[in-house]
């Protein structure tokens, strides 16, 4: 839980006020703009923070994952660093609200140039949930907001991967969530940077479907054997939660 009470912050035109369902947090979010999905959470539950850990949260949105691992890990300080200024303020409003401001920064800025913002500073623990299709997949979302959050037109892959090599102490990790058909892409691009693959678990959608998601853990400059963790799968064959995901979603 917060250790420090939150402030009441106000809601802005077209704002919801949502809640997390972990810990008493809870994340300001546009109605018709970018909302915070599935992913966030199972990788905010799949990075391992340790206390006193100094965490980097790449391209952190709204502050979903940052709030998350803020309220499991009470010593941990928390930086989100996101490019959208809309939503680098929902996330500091946020912050405010769930009373972690003290010990969770918000910088509006861009990944490419993160020493700009950030100085000599290196972190431990960076947790990143990319834009998951490559400029020209997909279909383009009209909306801004959800565009570059889910399309590489700011900041692709090897964007995020490059900020983590520069950033993270040695032995320090990167807790990703992206597409699992990006695997080969994702290791080779970890492999270029200095970066082992050190955890890896799939995520299904259901037991009989193919894994559309995966989770990986990255390790700077150390070699590290990796281990493929069991599968998630999200949905019992009539649509409900596995047991797994409701304790993902609402254990406290």
């Amino acid at each position: 839980m917060c250790e420090y009470p939150g402030t009441q912050v106000s809601l802005k035109p077209g704002e919801t006020l949502d809640d997390l369902t972990r810990d008493g947090m809870k994340v300001i979010q546009s109605k018709d703009g970018y909302r915070f999905s599935m992913d966030s959470v199972l990788l905010a539950h799949f990075a391992e923070v340790n206390p006193g850990d100094e965490v980097l949260d790449l391209g952190c949105g709204s502050g979903v994952i940052s709030f998350l691992l803020a309220g499991r890990q009470p010593s941990c300080r928390i930086t989100g660093l996101e490019i959208q200024p809309e939503l680098a303020d929902r996330a500091r409003r946020g912050a405010e609200h769930n009373g972690v401001a003290h010990r969770m920064g918000v910088i509006n800025g861009d990944l490419r140039q993160a020493e700009l913002f950030l100085g000599n500073r290196r972190f431990n623990l960076i947790v990143a949930n990319p834009p998951f299709w490559r400029q020209g997949e997909g279909r383009p979302n009209p909306d801004r907001e959800r565009l570059i959050a889910r399309h590489e037109v700011e900041s692709t892959l090897e964007d995020y991967v490059e900020a983590a090599r520069r950033i993270l102490v040695r032995g320090g990790r990167l807790a990703m969530v992206h597409r699992a058909d990006r695997i080969l892409e994702i290791e080779n691009t970890c492999a270029q940077k200095g970066l082992a693959l050190r955890r890896i678990r799939f995520i299904h959608p259901y037991l009989d479907r193919d894994a559309n998601l995966l989770l990986v853990e990255a390790v700077k400059g150390t070699k590290a054997r990796v281990r493929i963790l069991p599968p998630l799968v999200v949905y019992n064959s009539d649509g409900s939660y596995t047991e797994e995901m409701l304790s993902i979603y609402f254990e406290e």
